[in-house]
């Protein structure tokens, strides 16, 4: 990593999001900028239909540190965010949604507990911000994984994480949409990295529909769970060499 690097990377997919995609990046912008933190912003665009793409051509124009990077045709939310982090260089590397439900103004709480000897700082959502039946999945879901796992986190599927770069890029992303911040908790621990936990604000959409349909999403989260289970299984048994 050379010394031009920057200290902190962005990393979000971005699927048809041309309602509120301007104002997110503008706000990570200004909000980066009061933090005095030297750091990029690296984009997923995938395979959006609608104009994402020139939207956020348009930004590059005015924003150096913005890179983006177009996965065609769409290949889920999973690979979205495991292209951008591999495209990222940042020491550290900070995961989170385009839609503008989280704050990239956390960081210094998260690089905080970052320092206290984690590898890798997940936000809980101390309300989340959605339909109720989205809430009551997302909390059963967790109480899953924690049966499952061993995994005693509050939230492990909020998308806002802090990593150390080294780490973030070691990590293998399977999962294709919803399950992906589950997944990279999974694996983290199971390859014995430290993992932290901190209270973060979770806000509504500045603009746009969520693409998750809740039988559906939840459904085919289980069936990865159970793929994921597994595969742990299979690597601590070493009958497997990664995950």
């Amino acid at each position: 990593m050379s010394a031009a690097d920057p200290v902190l990377s962005l990393c979000a997919p971005a699927y048809n999001e041309s309602a509120g995609i301007a104002r997110v990046i503008s706000s990570w912008e200004e909000t980066l900028s009061r933090l005095g933190v030297p750091a990029e912003i690296v984009i997923t665009n995938d395979g959006s239909t609608d104009n994402t793409r020139e939207i956020l051509s348009d930004l590059q124009a005015r924003f150096p540190n913005l890179i983006v990077i177009d996965q065609i045709p769409n290949r889920g939310y999973g690979r979205a965010v495991a292209t951008a982090i591999a495209h990222a260089r940042g020491q550290q590397v900070m995961t989170l949604d385009s839609d503008g439900q989280f704050d990239p103004g956390e960081y210094p709480r998260l690089v905080q507990k970052l320092n206290e000897g984690y590898d890798i700082v997940t936000g809980y959502r101390l309300r989340k911000q959605d339909r109720l039946p989205r809430v009551i999945a997302d909390r059963v879901l967790n109480i899953i994984v924690r049966l499952m796992f061993d995994l005693h986190l509050r939230d492990t599927n909020c998308a806002l994480k802090l990593m150390r770069g080294d780490v973030a890029r070691a990590l293998t992303i399977e999962a294709r949409g919803f399950p992906t911040p589950t997944e990279l908790l999974v694996k983290a621990r199971a390859l014995g990295y430290r993992i932290g936990e901190i209270g973060i604000t979770h806000y509504p959409r500045l603009a746009g529909e969520s693409k998750l349909k809740v039988i559906r999403t939840g459904w085919s989260f289980l069936l990865f769970l159970i793929y994921l289970r597994l595969k742990v299984a299979l690597f601590r048994s070493r009958v497997i060499s990664s995950l």
